[in-house]
């Protein structure tokens, strides 16, 4: 048909491909869906039973092969909730999780084998491991130190449940290296004051760290940046108390023979 004057010629309308974006959410959710139940339907472990879960658990271990072992104990843990193996499926799950690195859940699994079964034989040793994963949570000095804290009370209770014992040993020694970075995190923001001549501000933290960890090896020298801050805002008598401090409480430390030898060049 001819198109005359200013009509417009006729014309069929397009067929477009296009899925709009709530169709396309749809259809993924659809494929994922489907690909969970093939998974379900495929499930690797189906017709094993404990022994043989927490056997090649072992094996898996052993190689290195951390996540497999994982996925071996959880199944474990889960379809034989029952079985005598389990106390020992969730110890070598806390032990892979540790060797993943993966310190907050080692932890946890820790902690649920300890209120399963806290008069178990190996109980001293779930918390030292529980203590162990939180410290290997802890940051260098210059980072924020909750986690620090937060082992170094996980890691008291090691020493408090079970005094005596090789675990409370370890776990003593832990307390001690981490006592150490956080009296090292209060003496760095000292120094951060005293570069800034905030003389005040530095003093302060120097206090921290003298009062709250003495037994460090960061206090002599917190000690010696009262003496230095205190001299800087001209407060000799105040520098001095310091320095008779450091003489008295650390006399061994570099810092106070420093101290000793300028006054006897002087």
């Amino acid at each position: 048909m001819s198109v005359t004057g200013n009509e417009k010629p006729f014309r069929e309308p397009r067929v477009t491909t296009r899925m709009y974006p709530i169709t396309r959410r749809f259809l993924v959710l659809a494929v994922s869906l489907l690909a969970v139940t093939a998974c379900r339907s495929s499930n690797p472990y189906k017709g094993l039973s404990d022994q043989q879960l927490y056997d090649r658990a072992q094996v898996q271990f052993k190689k290195g092969d951390y996540s497999h072992t994982i996925r071996l104990l959880n199944h474990l843990t889960l379809t034989f909730g029952n079985s005598p193996l389990v106390p020992e499926a969730q110890l070598l799950l806390a032990k892979a999780d540790f060797a993943a690195k993966d310190y907050l859940t080692a932890h946890a699994d820790y902690q649920t084998f300890l209120q399963r079964y806290p008069n178990d034989p190996r109980a001293a040793a779930a918390a030292l491991g529980a203590c162990d994963a939180m410290a290997h949570m802890s940051p260098i000095a210059e980072r924020d130190q909750t986690y620090t804290k937060q082992a170094i009370t996980i890691c008291d209770n090691v020493i408090a449940d079970y005094p005596g014992t090789d675990q409370a040993s370890q776990a003593t020694k832990m307390v001690e290296e981490m006592r150490e970075k956080l009296a090292k995190k209060e003496y760095l923001d000292a120094e951060f004051y005293l570069r800034r001549k905030l003389y005040d501000s530095a003093i302060k933290y120097f206090e921290f760290v003298v009062s709250d960890y003495p037994q460090t090896d960061w206090a002599p020298k917190a000690l010696m940046g009262v003496y230095k801050a205190n001299k800087a805002i001209g407060y000799d008598d105040l520098a001095e108390r310091a320095k008779q401090r450091l003489m008295d409480k650390y006399p061994d430390s570099e810092e106070a023979k420093s101290l000793a030898d300028d006054g006897s060049n002087g």
